[in-house]
């Protein structure tokens, strides 16, 4: 069998998408999901955070997800003690169902634009606030920004400056990309 005849492949346009803020304090566009083109078992979308932005405190009950810096430089917080996963341009990070998290855009000067993909067709679906975790990540936050301004991460040294997706289109063009 070749595929249900009832399905159709789709590409669909970031431009055609209104963006929404979640639950948890992130701009999203929700691209690929059940209601724009039948999604059954993922969703993908992008997600927007101005200079110093932080998500609040959440969970995904049910849902996976997977995270890809396509500009600027992020900070994943995770678990109770805010441990932090640094990922920029080219670096996926993953979050596994029911793992507390918060969001972080490093710079207090550059946006951060991210592709998410997620294993809720409805891409925000299972989204829950845990607000006890709030004081806890913005002093997190606050200590990562300063650290990430002072150079003291280890983090390009042009990081802010750049046009940080020069990154992964290095990768692309990279000698072990070329066999592709």
């Amino acid at each position: 069998m070749l595929g249900r005849s009832a399905q159709v492949a789709r590409v669909v346009s970031l431009v055609e998408i209104e963006s929404v803020v979640g639950a948890h304090q992130q701009t999203l566009a929700p691209v690929i999901t059940r209601n724009s083109v039948g999604a059954e078992r993922l969703s993908a979308g992008a997600v927007f955070m101005r200079p110093g932005w932080m998500s609040r405190p959440h969970i995904h009950e049910r849902s996976e997800i997977v995270v890809m810096c396509l500009r600027g430089w992020a900070a994943t917080l995770v678990g109770p003690d805010m441990t932090p996963h640094l990922h920029g341009p080219g670096e996926f990070a993953y979050v596994p169902p029911g793992v507390l998290h918060v969001g972080v855009n490093l710079s207090r000067r550059s946006s951060l634009v991210a592709l998410e993909v997620r294993t809720d067709p409805t891409f925000n679906d299972d989204v829950v606030v845990v607000p006890d975790y709030e004081q806890a990540a913005r002093a997190a936050v606050a200590e990562l920004q300063d650290r990430a301004a002072a150079g003291e991460l280890e983090l390009p040294s042009d990081w802010e400056d750049s046009d940080s997706t020069v990154r992964w289109q290095q990768w692309v063009h990279d000698e072990a990309t070329a066999q592709w």
